[in-house]
């Protein structure tokens, strides 16, 4: 299971930011030659954005990870892309396999998770937010545990696919953020926030190579995923990632 890798990359909605490790399949992904890449991060306003991060790169330098007070920013990397994220905005993915010099517009994150008002699913600990509608065609599996893991699978038991679906929490389940390697194979990717107290959560999701469908919903902690899915799987899984809602505080 994908979700029971240790995570290193650097989470900034986390309050955290650290050198962003790479895994040996993401070092594979990585251009041959490194460049310099400057930009500027600038609000729906135009103004500009101090302290985004820049996410999902291969830079160690700490003071690299972030934009100014003028919302200016350079490294020297060798990732073919990374997205710029500031808490209250929505990411932005930037393709650097051309672009040398970046003019980055992030967009505040005006949706928010809905308190649950009907019946739903979530992992029995107070670890857990996220709470997921009963959907036809989609099963839930037994809760699971492992140290101080709580892990749930969702499956199509009638469908073709062997894909699953993972809402994991715990202290070491996520940082919150995508796997770099998935940001950087995908086409039409996607990503939104929604907005949250002192921890954003996103909404992040691709389509590897192969045409196989992925996607994300974390947290610092907590996360729903599925990956290597087919398009009918995936949507079958959307349609409960689409009804996530917080549960009351435990």
């Amino acid at each position: 299971m994908r979700n029971l890798r240790i995570i290193t990359a650097a989470c900034v909605f986390a309050g955290v930011a650290a050198p962003q490790r790479l895994t040996w399949y993401e070092k594979l992904l990585l251009l041959q030659a490194p460049q310099t890449v400057s930009g500027v991060v600038l609000d729906d306003s135009g103004h500009p954005v101090a302290g985004a991060h820049i996410d999902h790169s291969d830079v160690q330098a700490r003071e690299q990870l972030f934009s100014d007070d003028r919302g200016r920013f350079q490294l020297r990397t060798r990732a073919p892309a990374v997205i710029v994220r500031k808490l209250g905005y929505d990411g932005r993915l930037v393709r650097l396999s051309n672009s040398l010099l970046i003019r980055v517009v992030l967009h505040r994150a005006t949706r928010r998770l809905p308190d649950c008002a009907a019946r739903c699913l979530s992992l029995e600990t107070s670890a857990g937010a996220f709470c997921l509608p009963t959907v036809a065609g989609v099963q839930a599996g037994e809760q699971g545990r492992y140290e101080d893991t709580f892990v749930r699978a969702f499956t199509l038991p009638h469908g073709s696919s062997a894909a699953e679906m993972l809402h994991g929490a715990g202290p070491h389940w996520s940082l919150g953020i995508p796997y770099t390697g998935d940001v950087w194979e995908s086409s039409d990717y996607a990503e939104h926030t929604y907005a949250a107290s002192g921890s954003d959560v996103i909404d992040a999701r691709g389509t590897a190579p192969g045409g196989k469908r992925w996607r994300f919903l974390g947290r610092y902690g907590e996360s729903v995923s599925y990956y290597e899915a087919d398009p009918a799987t995936a949507a079958a899984f959307d349609r409960t990632l689409d009804g996530v809602c917080l549960a009351p505080a435990r």
